[in-house]
């Protein structure tokens, strides 16, 4: 039972160790970067492991820090271990209870919370401002929990599609996973004074079972948002279809505008076409070039190429990831977690109570910040004032 114990206890430092945490975060910024070249990574065994050791690794942390925050203090501050941390005030005879009293009253007009606790060495006297602040790092430990989450539920369960849809034509998202169909109705093309496009839009029957529920316009930036499910506008273009004639055979194609059309033959030709231009390579290197028009056949040697229709298409990314909320709510959370920590301070001031030889003993120390030590200086002039009339008193 001793050696499960030490056993335990050792898994559980070794999960609670900043160590481990730094190279697990740095093996994840490593696998990251190799998923900008492969996104299959971040649905790799490994990175899923790696993944749920740092989410284990930053839960337990966290746990320990918020355990530490809320428990309660059984020891008196390490602030007084130093003398020259902390300023000695001796009165004379006079009454603790008074003592306490107006130490707490002083610091309640300040805006401190007051806090009483017994000590052997003393009554401590604990005012605080802003003490929420030292939730602040647990909220970054959460942020980066939340990340990692929500990454993981993206990977394992997100979808993401492209899709090139000729106008009008449907695109079967359903097949794919995603909870509805796309009908592309219109596709319209705006264009500068020069001639170069300036937006592109797509009109978008959203269909569920046989049913059309909405209809939207969609463009470059102004993508469609439904059920989780953004379409984003992201291409368009034109397939060609044609058919290419030697002899008595008939070979027919259909290609995208601007990818090679092989027509073989001893001179291994190949066709590139740019609407309403057209260039022939052979083996690689221009041979003959024109201009083609729809159902016009071309002769190039022994063979006929005609081209019986240009077909408009728009090219759709369509994405799903059930995990960005928590991405979302983990870059809120850590924001409100960093700016916390780094432009708000809690302010702590502690008083010490005890008695020597009869006599009352204040022992008051601040944190480093200007601001307490003001109000420390404050404190110790109003005691000094305060109890002038009735103890000896002496700083």
């Amino acid at each position: 039972m001793l050696r499960i114990k030490q056993r335990a206890s050792g898994l559980w430092r070794l999960l609670t160790s900043m160590s481990l945490g730094i190279t697990l975060l740095l093996l994840a910024i490593v696998f990251a970067i190799a998923g900008t070249y492969n996104p299959q990574v971040f649905a790799s065994p490994w990175f899923l492991l790696l993944s749920g050791l740092l989410t284990l690794n930053i839960v337990c942390t966290t746990g320990v820090r918020i355990r530490r925050l809320i428990g309660r203090d059984t020891t008196v501050p390490r602030v007084f271990n130093s003398q020259k941390d902390h300023r000695l005030i001796s009165l004379g005879q006079c009454s603790p209870e008074r003592v306490t009293s107006e130490a707490v009253g002083e610091l309640k007009r300040l805006g401190f919370a007051v806090n009483l606790k017994e000590f052997e060495q003393g009554r401590l006297i604990t005012g605080k401002k802003r003490a929420w602040v030292k939730f602040a790092s647990p909220l970054l430990h959460l942020a980066v929990v939340l990340l990692v989450i929500g990454s993981v539920i993206g990977s394992m369960w997100g979808l993401k599609g492209h899709y090139q849809i000729e106008v009008p034509g449907q695109a079967d998202l359903t097949k794919d996973g995603f909870p509805f169909d796309l009908r592309v109705n219109e596709f319209n093309i705006e264009y500068y004074e020069d001639g170069t496009p300036r937006q592109y839009t797509s009109s978008l029957a959203i269909i569920k079972g046989e049913e059309v529920e909405d209809t939207r316009n969609i463009a470059v930036n102004r993508p469609l948002k439904q059920q989780g499910v953004k379409v984003y506008q992201s291409t368009y273009g034109y397939n060609l279809e044609g058919s290419i004639k030697r002899g008595d055979e008939t070979a027919t194609f259909k290609v995208e505008e601007g990818d090679l059309i092989f027509l073989g033959g001893p001179a291994h030709l190949a066709m590139e076409v740019q609407w309403p231009r057209y260039l022939v390579y052979s083996q690689g290197i221009p041979f003959s070039m024109g201009i083609a028009e729809l159902n016009e056949p071309l002769n190039i040697l022994n063979m006929e190429v005609t081209f019986n229709e240009r077909i408009p298409f728009t090219g759709l990314e369509v994405k799903s990831d059930p995990g960005l909320p928590l991405i979302w709510l983990s870059f809120i959370i850590g924001l409100l977690g960093l700016t916390l920590r780094l432009y708000v301070k809690p302010q702590t001031i502690w008083l010490l109570q005890g008695q020597r030889e009869g006599n009352i003993e204040l022992r008051l120390a601040s944190g480093q910040r200007v601001k307490e030590q003001q109000h420390a200086e404050y404190i110790a002039q109003r005691l000094g004032g305060i109890f002038r009339e009735e103890c000896s008193f002496k700083v």
